[in-house]
């Protein structure tokens, strides 16, 4: 944790979607609570990405950073939620 404090003193964006790369919201802790807040809110996937559930597959699409393209990806139900729930965090977190 410390080489991280090192590294980035001024804190840092996980998926930067504001034009502010690397940059902290602002030097506040204010501002870093409501990224955060924001952050952790929202759903890991908005459900109009979700384009169709065939009772055992789940068919849906992403922004591919690689290709800068919409990427559709059709999955077990059971794998889709596995990648959902690593985004729900600990309890007391």
């Amino acid at each position: 944790m410390r080489t991280l404090w090192d590294n980035y003193p001024d804190g840092f964006y996980a998926h930067p979607s504001n034009g502010h790369k690397n940059k902290v919201p602002s030097k506040s802790y204010r501002g870093l609570i409501r990224y955060l807040t924001n952050y952790l809110s929202s759903l890991p996937i908005g459900l109009s990405k979700i384009v169709g559930y065939g009772g055992h597959q789940v068919r849906y699409y992403y922004q591919s950073h690689k290709i800068k393209l919409k990427t559709y990806e059709t999955v077990d139900a059971q794998v889709f939620v596995g990648r959902l729930v690593q985004h729900i965090l600990p309890k007391g977190f």
